[in-house]
């Protein structure tokens, strides 16, 4: 009996993986912004899990210069132990990372979000 104890039964191979995580993906993003509006305009995500097992990602503008200002762009969601399919807060189901790529592209370049970007900037300005 004590020698069951010491078996190793986990697979042989290391646990390694090069999945970017549609997280990593959003905070990357979130970086980027403040840089190309000279820190008028920053991002943060903020992640949240539910305890039926969904984590919900929120994307969301943040003006400094007005007291912190939040707003959400966005959220998208996924299983914890499951990083695709994601879903995006307007029900696009998003199946891979080249989908949730694509669709974040569109949505952080459309003229929705250059608009609240450029308003929140003139407001962060005055």
């Amino acid at each position: 009996m004590s020698s069951a104890l010491n078996i190793d039964l986990w697979p042989k191979e290391k646990f390694e993986t090069d999945t970017v995580t549609p997280v990593s993906i959003l905070r990357r993003q979130a970086a980027l912004l403040g840089d190309k509006t000279q820190q008028l305009v920053t991002a943060e995500v903020a992640s949240d899990a539910t305890p039926s097992g969904h984590v919900t990602h929120r994307f969301r503008l943040v003006v400094p210069s007005l007291d912190n200002y939040k707003y959400e762009l966005f959220s998208v969601h996924h299983q914890v132990d499951e990083l695709y399919p994601a879903y995006a807060h307007d029900g696009r189901l998003l199946r891979d990372q080249d989908e949730f790529v694509n669709w974040l592209k569109r949505v952080l370049s459309s003229e929705s979000t250059i608009k609240k970007i450029d308003s929140l900037m003139a407001q962060a300005k005055a």
